[in-house]
């Protein structure tokens, strides 16, 4: 007789989770999930009787006594599994619906045939050359690093001449962004490197539209390259040079077009301003090299080595949504603060991010805590984080570790670290259930959403 207790259940959770299904799960944290769903499965309490694989009872191992009652015990189970059985959210079936619907339309949309003319007695020329030129308007012409700091280095100037010696080195570090062995601050690196991306995805955008728009008044040949740009106008989606060239984003061509403009605002304002008091993390374009900055200048301040370094993470009462924290710059300059920025203190130490999207649960903001999501409510919005760089840390067991993506995809190309190129830090979130809990119900955030 077999005893329970000597069932090696570790043995067959590695054998199934990494050896059966190993070489077709490599991302880490694929894996976690694939053994936290093997959990259900796998464990000494799945033999204790009346055991349920489901909150709602509807699957478990019945004991019964014919081959036909358990041919009828099969033939009653639901014929689409719900999201209940892998410990899913019921929101997960509504986000699973939507992206068959818009599988759907976008194949439709692919297949449909070009007629010769649109709504309203326009013709498809007409509406991609009117979109066109509707997208040359939001953009700007481009982002002016030399010249904010040719102004700000104008100003400095212009003050040092009268100052004392200790509030002249306080305004070289500040302004200068050097610290006491005259090193540029990180962040500072950071501004200009995502300056040259956002600069070099303009310049690609406006040739592809000046020529196309050349192209449909028969001034020059109408290429594949711009065909294809041509066909992703009239379906709203955003042409493959474009994505080529940009930031990961799952989002149709008009959403797409507004998120780009948000992204060289937040540049831009840092470019005009100064470094913001909480960062639109989701504005960058490549967000690790931001996060890799922050330790950078966490590293020098204090002469610790960046590789013993890591970030805790405190959630902070107070929402920020981009759109209306750009607008309350507008009247601002240099070293100006907005009113919303004004109920938060500076940190002395890290940076204050906002952006983030919650996938698979939500914040509870009473008790300081992830919570479950509403149903029907898809991403919620985090409250901006404290991210604060700290040596040797050890993760905390009563948080949950959440992995922040760029996209909602969750999937990229496997990095050399493991991780796929969509993912950017793990958080941890303080809560009052499992990790398990959470890596079941699909728990991430995300940088942006795709509508």
């Amino acid at each position: 007789m077999f005893c329970v207790d000597r069932i090696p259940w570790d043995t067959l959770t590695y054998i199934t989770g990494e050896i059966t299904y190993g070489g077709r799960v490599t991302d880490i944290w694929d894996q976690r999930c694939l053994r936290t769903i093997l959990k259900t499965f796998f464990e000494a309490h799945t033999l204790e009787p009346d055991y349920k694989f489901s909150p709602s009872g509807t699957y478990y191992a019945p004991e019964l006594d014919t081959l036909e009652n358990y041919r009828h015990y099969i033939e009653g189970l639901p014929t689409v599994d719900p999201p209940e059985i892998f410990g899913m959210h019921e929101n997960a079936n509504i986000s699973y619906q939507r992206q068959e619907t818009m599988s759907l339309v976008s194949t439709v949309l692919d297949i449909q045939p070009r007629v010769s003319s649109g709504g309203n007695g326009r013709s498809n020329d007409d509406i991609v050359y009117e979109l066109a030129d509707s997208i040359l308007e939001k953009l700007m012409e481009k982002l002016d690093i030399e010249h904010a700091h040719a102004e700000l280095f104008k100003t400095i100037l212009s003050l040092l001449d009268v100052l004392s010696e200790d509030v002249h080195n306080c305004f070289c570090f500040f302004f200068l962004k050097l610290d006491d062995k005259g090193r540029t601050n990180s962040l500072t690196t950071v501004l200009i490197q995502e300056v040259d991306r956002f600069n070099k995805l303009l310049q690609i955008i406006k040739e592809s539209l000046h020529q196309l728009k050349n192209a449909i008044k028969g001034f020059v040949v109408m290429s594949d390259e711009l065909e294809r740009v041509y066909i992703s106008f009239l379906n709203n989606q955003v042409p493959g040079m474009w994505t080529t060239a940009a930031y990961p984003s799952l989002k149709p061509l008009a959403s797409w077009v507004q998120d780009l403009t948000l992204r060289c605002a937040f540049i831009n304002y840092w470019i005009k301003l100064g470094a913001p008091l909480s960062f639109w993390i989701s504005g960058f374009f490549f967000p690790q090299g931001f996060l890799t900055g922050i330790l950078q200048n966490h590293a020098r301040k204090y002469n610790l080595p960046i590789d013993r370094l890591t970030f805790t993470f405190h959630i902070l009462p107070y929402f920020r949504e981009q759109t209306e924290y750009i607008r309350s710059l507008a009247d601002l300059s240099f070293g100006q603060k907005a009113e919303m920025d004004k109920e938060m203190e500076v940190p002395n130490d890290g940076v204050y991010v906002h952006g983030l999207f919650m996938d698979g649960f939500q914040w509870d903001n009473v008790n300081m805590m992830v919570t479950d999501a509403k149903s029907g409510e898809m991403n919620s919005v985090l409250p901006i984080m404290h991210m604060k760089p700290e040596m040797d840390l050890q993760q905390n067991s009563e948080s949950y570790c959440c992995p922040l993506y760029k996209t909602a995809l969750r999937a990229g190309t496997l990095s050399t670290t493991g991780h796929s190129t969509n993912f950017v830090i793990s958080v941890e979130l303080p809560s009052s259930k499992s990790q398990d809990y959470w890596v079941a119900k699909g728990a991430a955030l995300i940088c942006q959403l795709s509508e």
